[in-house]
Order: C-alpha cells, then sequence, then structure tokens
C-alpha cells in the first residue's frame, strides 16, 4: 500500500470515528488516551527508536503493555513499524507525519506538567547526585551548566586515555559518547568500559549521540551495547529524561 493509499485509509478511518462521538475530545483521547501512548509519541517525536530503547526509556511499562500500545498507534496511523532484514533481527518505530500532527499537544502535556511542579528539577526530575561521563566534543556550555545546575558531576573528556582516567576517578553511573568521534574512538572506547564494567546489578548506563542523517550510526551503536541513541543536538529534556530512567532514578 502506497503512502499516499495509507493516508487515505487513515483518514477514512478518522471520519468514521468523528461519527461516532458528539465531542471531539473523545477522538482525541481514543487516540492517544491511556497512560502510555502520550509517553510513547514523545520519545519518539525526534527520532526513531527499537523495542529496547523504548523499553529502557520507560521502565514502568511492561513488555506485554508495551506491544499492545504500539500496536494501537501503528493500527490508528500515528506510528510506523519498519522491520529490518538484517541478522539479528532490527525493528524500529517512528512516528508517521500524521502522528506528528499530535507532537504540540504532546509538548504542551509536557510544559503544563514543569509548570505545576516548578519545584522539580527538569520538569519533573531529580538528578542530584548522578555522576556521567561525557566524550563528545559538541557537549556545549549550556547543555553542561544545565546539568551541573542540577546537581550532575558532568566530567567530558576528549581522548580514550582521558576517558579510562576520569572513568577510574569519578565511577560514573552513565556514559554520553558520541558517535562521530574520529577514528571508531566511540566504539573502541564503549569495549574498553565494558571490559571494565562492575557486576551487572551495577550496570553503567550508556548513551549514543547520532547524527540525524547516518542511520547506519544507530544501528552500529545499538550492536555495539549502547542501550539508547539519541540524535544530535541532544535535547535537554530528552537527554535528562534518558540518564533518569536508564540509571533508576525516576520513583516508581
Amino acid at each position: 500500500m502506497s503512502v499516499a493509499e495509507t493516508q487515505h485509509l487513515v483518514y477514512f478511518n478518522f471520519t468514521q470515528l468523528l461519527m461516532k462521538y458528539g465531542c471531539p475530545v473523545e477522538v482525541t483521547l481514543k487516540r492517544m488516551g491511556g497512560k502510555w501512548k502520550s509517553v510513547i509519541l514523545w520519545w519518539l517525536r525526534q527520532n526513531p527508536k527499537s523495542f529496547g530503547e523504548l523499553k529502557h526509556l520507560i521502565p514502568g511499562i511492561s513488555s506485554k503493555v508495551l506491544t499492545q500500545q504500539l500496536r494501537e498507534l501503528e493500527e490508528d496511523g500515528l506510528v510506523h513499524r519498519e522491520n529490518y532484514r538484517e541478522v539479528p533481527r532490527r525493528v524500529e518505530y517512528s512516528i508517521t507525519p500524521f502522528g506528528a500532527t499530535l507532537r504540540p499537544i504532546v509538548e504542551l502535556m509536557c510544559e503544563w506538567g514543569k509548570n505545576q511542579m516548578p519545584e522539580f528539577r527538569f520538569g519533573l526530575l531529580d538528578l542530584t547526585g548522578l555522576r556521567v561521563l561525557v566524550m563528545s566534543p559538541e557537549m556545549d556550555d549550556f547543555l553542561r551548566s544545565e546539568l551541573e545546575s542540577r546537581g550532575v558531576q558532568v566530567a567530558i573528556a576528549t581522548s580514550i586515555s582521558r576517558a579510562l582516567t576520569d572513568f577510574d576517578q569519578i565511577q560514573p553511573q552513565a556514559l554520553v559518547i558520541d558517535t562521530e568521534l574520529p577514528d571508531n574512538q566511540a566504539y573502541t572506547l564503549i569495549r574498553h568500559i565494558k571490559a571494565l564494567e562492575p557486576a551487572p546489578a551495577q550496570k553503567i548506563a550508556t548513551i549514543a549521540l547520532t547524527p540525524a542523517t547516518r542511520f547506519g550510526d544507530r544501528r552500529q551503536a545499538l550492536r555495539s551495547g549502547f542501550q539508547v541513541c539519541l540524535t544530535k543536538p541532544v535535547d535537554t529534556a530528552e537527554l535528562a529524561a534518558s540518564l533518569a530512567s536508564l540509571v533508576g532514578f525516576l520513583n516508581g
């Protein structure tokens, strides 16, 4: 089925729904209602995510419920599921153009939540005491100051040797590594760190920063052991939420 045919089918189903409800708000809630659908759309609004990434980023959701919610979002034409013919199997979910029309609503929900609880850091996140090792030439002063002002201990390395030294000194709970570092330094570093990792119960969170235009970097990063990939330039709220989810700073 072509893109035009898919969009026509979605539009037809949408107009059919309008005939069943007296209030348009009910139609919106039908599409994105429930505890998790808006959260899933928020995480997909910037870039695609694999099932594993979404599971890491939404720790309160079970695999069964995530599968169901993704299936419903796909059936409603809001999310696209891409099944790549690769070994091992790779499946990614992305927001569709139709789904992107809900992005302003999702972001307004985010802002409304922040305004209701201004005492919380990064909206609803408190990262005090978190130790993060960053290896990226694009870690700008604003992003670093935003992290540090919230009590995050940030070490920024410009070489593998420096990164390993910082790793020993601060014992980071999370790594943020740019995949565009020259000479495959990102993957060399992650191999070194994986070899040094303590017990599985203390597993270090790993986030790759990948360019939006090079989709192969996402695939390589996930295969190399990174848990989550974020597209550059990284959004502060998205980075903070990723760190909190992966490290376990979210209250259940």
